[in-house]
């Protein structure tokens, strides 16, 4: 599998994932009808790539808009992630939010308490 490139779209997110390159990113709106087509890649490909991971992996999340599917998908894919790490992987997480988005910042609020990777909150000025 390798590496995932998905452009972004007006409902779903711009989707760059690249082991060799330590390249994990999630950037822009996530409110698709179909929100399992749109993560499912990068469900198979957390499960197929990161037990090769070898360095460090930043995760890079930044969603302008993020429903309750997202969100749960989201949730999904860091409990993976978390379960990994516990497993001796080192992966931590860059949660970026616009400075005026509050819904955003809280829900990185709220994943943060709920998993163990070291997890940053970033803000972003507009």
């Amino acid at each position: 599998m390798e590496s995932i490139y998905i452009d972004k779209t007006k409902k779903t997110p711009l989707i760059n994932l690249n082991l060799k390159e330590n390249i994990f990113q999630i950037k822009g709106p996530s409110f698709s009808e179909d929100i399992i087509e749109v993560y499912e890649p990068v469900i198979k490909w957390i499960d197929s790539e990161i037990p090769l991971l070898q360095n460090e992996l930043t995760c890079e999340l930044y969603f302008t808009v993020l429903n309750s599917a997202s969100h749960k998908k989201i949730f999904q894919i860091l409990i993976m992630l978390n379960s990994y790490m516990d497993d001796g992987k080192k992966i931590n997480v860059k949660w970026f939010y616009d400075e005026d988005d509050e819904d955003i910042m809280e829900m990185g609020e709220d994943l943060n308490e709920l998993i163990n990777i070291p997890f940053e909150l970033i803000t972003v000025k507009n």
